[in-house]
């Protein structure tokens, strides 16, 4: 899938932290699994991601994890 500019991370510092950790990541994740890693900034509106998964697996891996943490 074509990358979306609109979803490209815009800090060129925690792009190449997220690429470098992903690159640690991505081979010791067993085969048909996938990984995220989530980068926020505590004082401010910036949050970034990474994924081995396409966008949409992802957005349905992260509802399914918020309806799993709601309080019942």
């Amino acid at each position: 899938m074509d990358q979306d500019p609109r979803y490209e991370v815009d800090n060129p510092e925690a792009k190449a932290a997220m690429m470098r950790i992903a690159k640690l990541i991505a081979p010791l994740v067993p085969e048909g699994f996938g990984f995220s890693l989530f980068v926020f900034s505590f004082n401010g509106p910036d949050f970034f991601w990474i994924s081995n998964a396409e966008r949409p697996d992802m957005i349905k891996a992260l509802k399914e994890f918020i309806q799993r943490e709601q309080p019942q």
